[in-house]
């Protein structure tokens, strides 16, 4: 009967790139430390995501989601974080486009990117601040 090794486990571990880059920015025990928080800020404005959940008229999600967006700009904000990821879908665009014009005339905007995201593919904008 052969020994497991103390380190072998039969359990298969999930990979989480977001902790590998904390391991590789230093950080000595993310996954268990209080005092090092890296991961991202996501705010997803699906409508069943949100406080409305799925009780909204369809006329009026556009509204209800810009609203619950521009909420969590301004938490995001007065909290000092970096840089926030909102979760937009892909749809026909109109929710993206609105959320876009948006953050080009916001004074505390650094830049913001819909570039591909491994979670979420195009349908998210990466959100930067001062």
């Amino acid at each position: 009967m052969k020994k497991k090794k103390k380190h072998e486990s039969n359990t298969p571990r999930e990979f989480d790139p977001d902790l590998l880059r904390e391991y590789m920015m230093g950080a000595t025990n993310p996954g268990f430390s209080n005092k090092f928080e890296m991961r991202e800020e996501v705010v997803d404005l699906h409508l069943e995501k949100t406080t409305m959940g799925n009780k909204i008229a369809p006329q009026d999600a556009l509204f209800h989601q810009l609203d619950e967006f521009e909420k969590a700009l301004d938490k995001a904000i007065a909290a000092n974080k970096l840089e926030i990821r909102v979760v937009h879908g892909l749809g026909k665009g109109k929710l993206k486009e609105e959320i876009h014009k948006l953050l080009a005339k916001h004074p505390q905007v650094k830049t913001f990117s819909s570039e591909y995201s491994i979670r979420y593919g195009y349908g998210s904008t990466l959100i930067s601040f001062y």
